[in-house]
């Protein structure tokens, strides 16, 4: 793989979760590439966070939920495709496997249109044929999901380092997320947010149980809540909120992605499902306990130290699973708040914090990217 090029296109068509934990496979890409102008082809969800990434010159929103569900009309998905196609990238990177064939042929078709003579992605459910580089799928088995982008990335020429993951967003928000927040008692008052939501409903623990954790947390531990959520949640949040003892911080779908991030890096604890938060909370340093369904937490953990989370999930013997939909999700069902309660009070009174660069550290990363 030579280092002569000058346009790379980075394909990360998934949701904000990915994208954070895909940041360690592109500030590889940057490092081995300093002096190339890297573009990002990443979902609509994820490109408001996407901008804000210093590795990164142009970000392209791509609307893949539509594309998937076939509410995207051709017209549209042809003015994106005529847009790409005329920067004419030299090297084009796929940095997620693809999970069907169907995904595969999508994939494919937006790395032939990239114009890249050079196309790197895994060999995996058919989208070998489109690429000029393949990274065998044994290469990345059993690895966490951010070290096997950065195996894909090494593969197209990037440079990898001992950092983790990262998210960034604007400085602006700081100030009014401060405002959002509960003043601490005292200076000692744990703030503990909640996140009952979650893009699949097999991977969400029931509010009831989230809101009964909460109760606990404020009566034992002092604790102030915050309770997250996007707008498309606000069922979700009712319920958690109709469940509730005592009363709580509500910034369900009232915060942007750039807010949600800086409210997430404030909170001493995160109680979360597997989502989009849970990464943001590994990406920033927050502690946090997760909970897991059919997803393996060994490939799908939060990619921090492992100090900074607790996994809370029932060993049973169906999972992991891939299964989008389940009658009976034991693996959720069977989490008790107790457990969960126990595993918060741990962190708390452990204080374990990992302070990252983020946020208001973007001009500074990027000048270090530009030395690079």
């Amino acid at each position: 793989m030579t280092q002569a090029f000058q346009k790379i296109l980075i394909v990360l068509t998934a949701g904000i979760g990915d994208l954070i934990l895909a940041s360690k496979g592109i500030r590889s890409i940057r490092k081995g590439y300093p002096g190339a102008e890297i573009h990002l082809l990443t979902s609509t969800a994820a490109a408001p966070l996407a901008r804000h990434y210093p590795y990164v010159d142009f970000v392209w929103p791509f609307p893949i939920r539509e594309w998937k569900t076939g509410k995207l009309r051709f017209i549209e998905l042809l003015g994106v495709m005529k847009k790409l196609h005329r920067r004419r990238s030299d090297l084009a990177v796929n940095l997620y496997a693809a999970d069907s064939p169907a995904g595969a042929f999508r994939m494919g078709c937006l790395l032939m249109l990239s114009g890249a003579a050079e196309r790197v992605g895994v060999d995996g459910k058919g989208l070998g044929h489109f690429l000029t580089k393949k990274v065998h799928p044994s290469r990345l088995s059993g690895r966490h999901v951010a070290d096997a982008m950065v195996e894909i990335a090494r593969s197209a020429g990037g440079v990898a380092d001992d950092r983790g993951i990262e998210v960034f967003w604007d400085p602006a928000v700081e100030e009014h997320c401060r405002r959002l927040l509960p003043a601490r008692a005292f200076g000692r008052q744990p703030l503990v947010g909640i996140n009952p939501g979650g893009n699949r409903r097999n991977r969400r623990w029931s509010p009831e149980n989230f809101a009964a954790t909460a109760d606990r947390l404020i009566e034992k531990e002092g604790a102030a809540i915050v309770l997250l959520g996007g707008p498309s949640e606000t069922d979700i949040a009712e319920a958690f909120l109709h469940g509730l003892r005592h009363d709580v911080v509500n910034l369900s779908g009232k915060l942007g992605l750039d807010e949600l991030a800086c409210v997430v890096s404030r909170l001493d604890v995160l109680i979360t499902n597997d989502s989009a938060p849970m990464h943001i909370a590994a990406a920033v340093g927050t502690p946090q306990v997760t909970l897991f369904g059919p997803e393996d937490a060994a490939v799908f953990h939060p990619y921090t130290d492992p100090g900074l989370y607790e996994i809370a999930c029932a060993d049973i013997s169906c999972r992991p699973c891939r299964k989008d939909e389940c009658g009976q999700p034991l693996c959720l069902d069977l989490v008790t708040p107790d457990s969960v309660f126990e595993k918060c009070r741990r962190l708390l009174r452990a204080g374990n914090r990992t302070i990252r660069p983020h946020g208001s550290a973007i001009e500074e990363e990027k000048r270090s990217a530009s030395r690079a």
